[in-house]
């Protein structure tokens, strides 16, 4: 039995997988990140469009129990659509919006992305407040039946104890539903204000947002807070030995035509999927761990593999250590092998924060994206040092 190891593999992990949370600290600034998660393109929403005004509406839900889930009606809930908001502040400067312009931009073409929205969240510390902002893409000029927030909402310190509860919202929509009025395919910005968390925070629950589902969302806040030069040096790669050529008359779908490897770059066991980021001023490298299953395997690389900043600005493979790129090829080793693979893209800018991965050109807007801190896959870099072949026969 043979296991296919194609750069779709690759990506399948790295951009089209369950979100995950990214977790950042930087330095005592009057504004700093604590969390952020983004990725959850899926939302969807019935889009009802006036055919004599051209205006549009959508509604977030019809029944109290979004709020008070699981919970006996032991007392009365809120009317809904109590209020009008036409002051919700926007997000058109946050690298959010400019994701969701080239999402949508792309998708369009081959999907109908009408009524798509998301869920993504960053939490900040900003001057005397730690504050939870939602941004939310609004598919509709009339958005109806949301709640924020209110007295269920807080943030409790895991390690100690402390029970933060929100202060106030903005826009002013604390303890209600309340439709807001909008212009289609914005980002908005709705804040949820809380007493400044410590320093010495390090593991958190936060409750009462029912719009990201968090009724005791458990998270983590990094404190690590190191200083590192911008730039790494070039990766260190033990480069494969070339056992058998590739066939002048290389052909895909002929696995006998295909080149075949030997002591390969072996790193010690990781989970399948771990990365590492290098960045130097002539390149990007981003290093893939493959679990070896088999003595001999079939790996791939992909021409269409691109990286994607934080500015959707996109950044094409150019080159794989040690392989032929957009090639099919063998790898000879032992099963329980941990390979590493590096993957050359153009350099970054040092501004950037955050990447994902896709193949193609154009991602369907029901996959989810997973967003990757570049800080945390720098952290990466020793888990992919060589480690040569321990056997152990008798």
């Amino acid at each position: 039995m043979k296991k296919f190891r194609f750069a779709l593999l690759f990506t399948t992990a790295l951009a089209f997988v369950l979100v995950g949370i990214i977790a950042i600290r930087g330095q005592q600034n009057e504004t700093e990140p604590l969390v952020r998660l983004l990725g959850n393109w899926t939302t969807h929403f019935d889009v009802i469009e006036n055919e004599q005004t051209g205006e549009t509406s959508a509604s977030f839900t019809n029944h109290p129990s979004y709020v008070f889930r699981g919970v006996a009606y032991s007392w009365d809930v809120p009317e809904i659509e109590t209020s009008l908001i036409e002051d919700v502040p926007t997000a058109a400067d946050h690298s959010i919006a400019r994701r969701w312009e080239k999402v949508l931009s792309l998708t369009s073409k081959n999907w109908d992305t009408t009524g798509f929205s998301g869920r993504h969240y960053e939490l900040r510390n900003e001057g005397d407040h730690t504050v939870l902002h939602l941004y939310i893409y609004a598919p509709a000029d009339t958005m109806k039946n949301f709640w924020l927030a209110s007295d269920e909402t807080a943030i409790v310190d895991l390690k100690t104890g402390k029970n933060y509860r929100a202060i106030r919202t903005v826009p002013d929509c604390f303890g209600k539903y309340f439709t807001f009025k909008c212009k289609r395919g914005t980002v908005l910005d709705f804040q949820i204000y809380f007493p400044k968390l410590p320093r010495s925070t390090t593991k958190i629950a936060i409750y009462g947002v029912p719009y990201l589902s968090m009724n005791g969302e458990r998270l983590t806040l990094d404190q690590k807070n190191k200083k590192r030069p911008l730039y790494d040096d070039k990766p260190r790669y033990y480069a494969p030995k070339l056992a058998k050529e590739e066939s002048e008359e290389y052909d895909s779908m002929n696995e006998r035509s295909w080149a075949v490897y030997n002591d390969v770059h072996l790193i010690k066991p990781v989970e399948e999927g771990t990365m590492a980021l290098w960045r130097t001023p002539d390149a990007t490298y981003v290093a893939y761990a493959y679990e070896q299953n088999w003595t001999r395997e079939q790996f791939g690389s992909s021409h269409d593999l691109w990286l994607i900043d934080d500015h959707d600005f996109a950044y094409k493979v150019k080159d794989v250590l040690g392989f032929p790129a957009n090639h099919n090829f063998w790898i000879e080793g032992y099963s329980g092998d941990c390979v590493a693979i590096i993957y050359v893209f153009e350099p970054i800018s040092t501004d950037i924060e955050e990447v994902y991965f896709k193949i193609g050109k154009y991602a369907d807007p029901k996959a989810k994206i997973r967003v990757f801190s570049i800080e945390e896959l720098r952290d990466n870099q020793a888990l992919f040092e060589y480690k040569k072949r321990h056997m152990v026969e008798s």
